[in-house]
């Protein structure tokens, strides 16, 4: 299961070694707080799915993780069956698209998809801005 952990500038989807091998990252995924646009909570994640599979695991209407490709930009997902999910627009940097070999110290996706029971907590934990906690959630509860 992925642990989502909000800092006070980013977020860090902390892939297990599984989820990793599956969605063929070597890494874990940071985005910065300042780069969130928007985050709304939905209970079929699956509509939100745009373009085409680019690295990852796919079973239809159960399983997605990995990275998806689409004219809106790259996303990176992770949902399963019968649980909610948070979807996190994000302002993806300028030649991003251009830039493929280059690791930066955050991920450079327009969308996020992340499958959890703890879609509302995460929500009200992105809202707040101030402080030096972090917040955690796991993805299977």
């Amino acid at each position: 299961m992925a642990r989502i952990e909000v800092h006070p500038d980013r977020v860090v989807v902390r892939l297990t070694a599984s989820e990793r091998a599956l969605a063929l990252r070597r890494r874990d995924v940071v985005i910065s707080r300042e780069a969130i646009t928007s985050a709304v909570i939905t209970d079929d994640p699956w509509v939100w799915l745009r373009g085409v599979r680019a690295f990852g695991a796919h079973l239809p209407r159960r399983l997605a993780l990995g990275t998806w490709r689409s004219l809106g930009g790259r996303d990176f997902v992770v949902a399963r069956s019968g649980r909610p999910a948070i979807v996190i627009d994000l302002d993806a940097p300028n030649g991003a698209e251009t830039e493929p070999g280059w690791v930066a110290e955050y991920d450079d996706f327009a969308r996020v998809i992340l499958s959890t029971s703890h879609a509302s907590e995460l929500i009200t934990a992105l809202r707040l801005s101030d402080g030096d906690d972090v917040f955690t959630a796991d993805t299977d509860d």
